[in-house]
Parts: C-alpha cells; sequence; structure tokens
C-alpha cells in the first residue's frame, strides 16, 4: 500500500491498515526504565497504586505514579522479568518518574537505569494485532495476558514482548536495544509479507480513540486515577503507598466529581483546555486532546466532564476562545 505518488503510505491509508489489519509503529517515544536490586518489587509496591509485589517473572502489570495529594505522574507498564523490571512510561516521562522512585530510594537496594536511549520499542497495533502477533512469533505470544511479558527471539533479535492497552483494537510491545530495532523491524516486515507503518499522527488518533489518557493531557497534577479511568490500575487491598489515604477516601466515599470520557466532535478542530459546555448548565468540563482523523470530516477528542452529564450521547459546545464547536459523548474512557 503506498501513497498517491508511489511513496510511503499517507495516513488515511495507515489509519485504514490500522482498523482493517494492523500497523507496525516505531514507540521510542515511550520511556524505558530498568529497574533491579533487591528491594525493587517493595519500594515499586509502596510508591504505585497498584498490588507490584505480587508479580511473578513473566507476569506485569497497570500502574499510577502519584503525589501524596493523589494526584497523576504518570500510568505506566511494570514486567517482571527474570533477574529485573522493566518500566514502560508514558511519552518523555522516563526522567520524570525515575526521579519520582529515586526521591523515595533511601537504604534500599534498588537502581533505577533510565534505557530510553539504549533501548526502543515497536509498537503492533489494529484490529489483527493478535492474529499478527501470532503469526509472527507463535500462539503462546498472542495469547499472553495483558502486560504479562515475554522473551521472544525474531530475526536473531532478542526482544521483551508485553501485550499492551489496546490501539485500534489490540496491541503488542516489543522492547529491544535500540541497535538492533531496525533489525527488528526488517524481520518482521519480511515474516509478515509487509505490514503498513504507522506515524505519529495516526497514533495518536487511536489513542484518543481507545481513550488512553497521555501525559501533560490527561495525566497531569490536576487529576486524580479514579478521574482518568484507571480502575484497573488500582489495588484497593494492597498497603499503604503513596497518595493511598486520599485514592481509597475518593472510591469509599464515592467523592469523584469528573471522570475522563471519548468525544466526537464536528464543526472544527478545538485546542487542549477548551471548555466543555451544555446548553442551559454552563460549563462542565474540560477538552484535554483531539485529533482529526486521517481521511475523514470527524474529530476524535477526549475531555473531563463532570460526573452527573458522562451520559453517552449527551451533546455539547466545544468552546476554542471566540470559536464554538458542537461534540457528543461516545461513551467512558477505556
Amino acid at each position: 500500500m503506498t501513497g498517491s505518488r508511489g511513496g510511503p503510505p499517507d495516513a488515511a491509508a495507515q489509519y485504514r491498515a490500522a482498523r482493517a489489519d494492523a500497523v507496525l509503529a516505531d514507540r521510542s517515544d515511550l520511556g524505558r526504565l530498568l529497574i533491579e536490586g533487591a528491594d525493587a518489587l517493595d519500594l515499586l509496591h509502596r510508591l504505585t497504586t497498584n498490588d507490584i509485589l505480587s508479580l511473578r517473572p513473566g507476569e506485569g502489570t497497570a500502574a499510577a505514579f502519584v503525589t501524596g495529594k493523589g494526584r497523576l505522574i504518570d500510568l505506566v507498564t511494570l514486567h517482571r522479568l527474570e533477574d529485573r523490571l522493566l518500566c514502560l512510561t508514558g511519552a518523555h516521562r522516563a526522567a520524570a518518574v525515575a526521579a519520582h522512585i529515586e526521591r523515595f530510594t533511601f537504604r534500599e537496594a534498588v537502581r533505577v537505569a533510565d534505557a530510553s536511549g539504549s533501548h526502543g520499542t515497536l509498537g503492533l497495533y489494529g484490529a489483527r494485532a493478535e492474529d499478527r502477533a501470532g503469526r509472527l512469533l507463535g500462539s503462546a505470544a498472542a495469547g499472553r495476558p495483558l502486560h504479562h511479558p515475554l522473551a521472544v527471539e525474531l530475526g536473531g533479535v532478542r526482544a521483551v514482548l508485553a501485550r499492551s492497552f489496546p490501539l485500534g483494537g489490540g496491541g503488542y510491545h516489543l522492547t529491544a536495544e535500540a541497535a538492533d530495532l531496525p533489525a527488528m523491524r526488517a524481520a518482521i516486515q519480511e515474516a509478515s509479507g509487509g505490514l503498513v507503518e504507522a506515524g505519529p499522527e495516526v497514533v495518536e488518533v487511536m489513542r484518543i480513540e481507545a481513550g488512553l489518557p497521555s501525559p501533560g493531557r490527561e495525566l497531569t497534577d490536576d487529576y486524580n486515577p479514579w478521574e482518568a479511568r484507571l480502575d484497573d490500575a488500582i489495588s484497593l487491598t494492597k498497603g499503604c503507598y503513596v497518595g493511598q489515604e486520599v485514592i481509597a477516601r475518593l472510591n469509599t466515599y464515592k467523592k469523584v466529581s469528573k471522570y475522563l470520557v471519548r468525544l466526537s466532535v464536528s464543526g472544527g478542530l478545538p485546542g487542549p483546555g477548551s471548555g466543555l459546555v451544555r446548553e442551559g448548565t454552563g460549563a462542565i468540563g474540560t477538552l484535554t486532546s483531539a485529533a482529526r482523523v486521517p481521511g475523514e470530516e470527524r474529530v476524535a477528542a477526549l475531555g473531563y466532564v463532570r460526573d452527573e452529564d458522562v451520559t453517552a450521547g449527551g451533546e455539547l459546545d466545544v468552546v476554542d476562545g471566540a470559536g464554538r464547536c458542537r461534540a457528543v459523548i461516545l461513551g467512558a474512557a477505556r
């Protein structure tokens, strides 16, 4: 599949390929931390919202780092390998997450290495991502539970495979040394018969449509994990951790006042920070991300809306400075 002049597929073709089949994407924008040491699991258990102590080699989970006030720092996935943990952070958030871990490291035997430069990540996304992963790496790889890592080899390159949050219907991440990434990409393309490669624009659209929050947009200290719909990244049975009292109280006393929702926007492309307004009610939320779907007229968006207004099908005005367009709530994020 090529563009109109015989070059690489344009964004519209990339998007169609993801919806019909699967696409390959360079996700080296994601942060990569390698965490090791006798106290690594215990420290991460005390710093994140999920149960990390129970992870065995070959298992993984999503977790959020939060402030003492329960506000979001980042959503990460933690993958326990045989001798260390691989932590995939949000885009360009490795340094911030590493600094947060080191801030709470005193006498613990924990070492955090920022591998964002030494390693890279490829994403396999789309409607047939699971089928493609199975054909490339075997049924055991395709059938892995969400976030559980598996050591794989393709084209002589060793990598860590993990099923990721689904984009376009499915998703996998392959993390390897940066120097080996071109060989891995070539091996995937040869074994698959040629996958369309998706650029950042299409990955961003798929992220928004999937309702996956992103650092600097939905994941900021303005919001907490419940508001961002990170229920699967929160354990209500683990012991104390930074921010735990606030997060537990919000859940126990039903104090969550807004939620992240998926939106379809018409009549313009509003910028992040635009107000969400309901006629007769006034301001009810804030738009956080928006992107035009390649090759289509519609705009996909995410925004936080107060809890009494999150019903699917609800119509809103989006106010961006002097401009105004319309939006419909499609449903809860993720």
